[in-house]
């Protein structure tokens, strides 16, 4: 920004008739302290007055007084999942971001939390070059807010039970609105290099989850964005990345959290997908990453998390003795469960949630649903096809109903509280876009 021209600096212009010239001794005294006076005011107010020459600083502070609160209303760079959020099938960031903001999109966040998430994690801040100013102060960020908790809930049904989440806060505002605690966290690694996976943002802080009594689940890929490939991985090219992975969770003190590795890989958005290789080599590639980070923490449960509705999933099990937990992620589109016979036709599908646990029963494992949650009838690919159920307590009542009846061998179950632009518009909370789902949940847990 320009700051004002104050003309150049210099001594100040002699006076007219300044050249010396005889006094006449008749001019009284005071009339030559008069003089006096005017040349020493004269010099005062030149070197009280601006100079033309200033520099950088005073164009900084105008430009930093421009736009104080430039950042302000903007969710910190995050972890969660995603989540920054990003778009169903795409690479993520921060959690979005999730409940209250998590910053993670459907699927992942890159980190930013999170950021995702993810993102790891942190604040943009700006930075100024002006000498002796004073650096202004952050404003705060927007609070949380959580709706009371509706009266004759808090039953959670069996196993642990929680969100997708890159905050404490979040965390905090899910349980005050469902009323009840939050005992599993599904997060989303930052995706874009080793350092960020096997180094997570989580646990860099009170805020970053470090104190949160529950348990992490980390979502985890098989290698970076852009930096690896699944024949390299089937050979074990990466298992000292995820030896160091495992020993990260032991220093956390979290060697018993969940890792859900290459979630939804029958589908086909991400780049671990099943469709990208061939089933040896995806089982291959699955059982090193496992086998590396049991070799330094071997109390890491391991989640084989694919997606309902999606095929090619059953013939790449990897094997009972590289799998803890059977997970499957499961959104009420793909087709929509507007009633109770539709929620049990779908649920009943080949990938779907009912068959998902029939499958875990069988091989003598838990199973976990890492995502759920309702879709939105407008800007949703579901929507716009008419697949979605959008404000659905049907379908939250369901859902409920199928972890009570299967309470026995729930690890966990985590919503996906999200409202990113474009993508499932699940979100109950912070902002509650499904008033009737939301209170349906909340009287429910």
């Amino acid at each position: 920004m320009k700051h004002r021209s104050e003309g150049t600096s210099g001594p100040p212009k002699a006076r007219a008739g300044s050249r010396r010239r005889r006094r006449h001794s008749r001019h009284p005294v005071w009339l030559a302290s008069l003089g006096v006076l005017a040349i020493l005011a004269a010099a005062i107010g030149w070197n009280l007055a601006p100079t033309g020459d200033s520099t950088d600083g005073a164009s900084t502070i105008e430009a930093a007084a421009a736009h104080p609160n430039q950042h302000r209303g903007r969710p910190s760079a995050s972890p969660t999942p995603s989540a920054s959020a990003t778009a169903r099938g795409t690479t993520s960031p921060a959690p979005s971001p999730a409940a209250g903001g998590t910053g993670t999109g459907k699927s992942g966040a890159t980190g930013t939390s999170g950021t995702s998430s993810g993102t790891a994690s942190g604040s943009r801040t700006t930075t100024t070059t002006a000498p002796r100013t004073t650096t202004p102060t952050r404003a705060p960020a927007a609070p949380v807010v959580a709706p009371p908790a509706v009266s004759g809930g808090g039953a959670v049904p069996g196993g642990m039970s929680g969100l997708a989440a890159g905050s404490l806060t979040q965390v905090n505002a899910w349980a005050a609105f469902r009323g009840s605690p939050v005992t599993a966290v599904v997060a989303f690694s930052d995706r874009s290099s080793w350092q960020t996976i096997t180094n997570p943002w989580l646990g860099s802080g009170p805020e970053k989850l470090s104190t949160f009594a529950g348990t992490w689940v980390i979502s985890q890929p098989f290698f970076p964005n852009g930096q690896g490939d699944m024949n390299s991985c089937a050979n074990g090219a990466y298992s000292s990345q995820w030896a160091s992975f495992g020993r990260w969770l032991v220093a956390k003190g979290r060697p018993a959290s969940i890792v859900r590795l290459a979630w939804e890989f029958n589908g086909d958005w991400f780049p671990w997908s099943v469709s990208k290789t061939n089933a040896t080599t995806w089982v291959n590639c699955f059982r090193q990453v496992v086998s590396a980070i049991r070799s330094t923490d071997p109390q890491a449960r391991i989640d084989w998390a694919l997606n309902a509705h999606s095929g090619g999933a059953w013939s790449v099990y990897p094997g009972d003795a590289y799998v803890d937990i059977i997970g499957v992620d499961t959104y009420d589109h793909w087709p929509a469960s507007t009633s109770d016979a539709t929620f049990a036709t779908q649920c009943a599908e080949a990938t779907g949630l009912c068959s998902a646990i029939a499958f875990a029963r069988q091989h003598g494992k838990q199973f976990s649903v890492p995502e759920w949650g309702l879709v939105g009838k407008s800007d949703t690919g579901a929507g716009r096809a008419g697949k979605a159920g959008g404000d659905n307590p049907v379908y939250i009542r369901n859902m409920y109903n199928t972890f009570k009846a299967n309470k026995d061998i729930l690890a966990y179950e985590a919503y996906f509280n999200d409202s990113a632009p474009g993508n499932v518009h699940s979100s109950l909370l912070n902002p509650n876009e499904n008033p009737n789902g939301a209170a349906t949940y909340a009287s429910l847990w």
